[in-house]
């Protein structure tokens, strides 16, 4: 390997300097970032609130949707199960039977 001294500058009185511009330019840089965050996030949030309220509003629909199937299920097993037929059967096994006809007193309507 060939060793050449390094020459040095001519002129002793050029020292070195920072350059005072690359400060200035991360700072814009920076500013420019948090700009384009902001400005996204201002209008990128509420569209992602009216999403999630959408998916809240289809999810209510689908319980609300459900609840009504549940409520007319039940209504229909109440109408079952307060059936003369139903009753009757019910009552048998706890000793409970309808009246015998000669039991049945007819209402002349309130006449005394």
């Amino acid at each position: 390997m060939i060793e050449r001294p390094i020459s040095l500058p001519t002129n002793r009185h050029i020292t070195a300097q920072r350059d005072r511009k690359w400060p200035l330019a991360f700072a814009l840089l920076g500013l420019l970032s948090l700009a384009l965050g902001l400005t996204l996030a201002l209008i990128g949030l509420p569209r992602l609130q009216s999403v999630s309220i959408h998916y809240d509003l289809v999810r209510l629909r689908a319980d609300v949707e459900g609840l009504q199937h549940q409520a007319r299920d039940l209504e229909a097993r109440m109408e079952q199960l307060r059936a003369p037929e139903a009753l009757g059967l019910r009552a048998t096994p706890l000793g409970l039977a309808p009246p015998s006809p000669s039991a049945i007193i007819a209402d002349d309507g309130g006449s005394l």
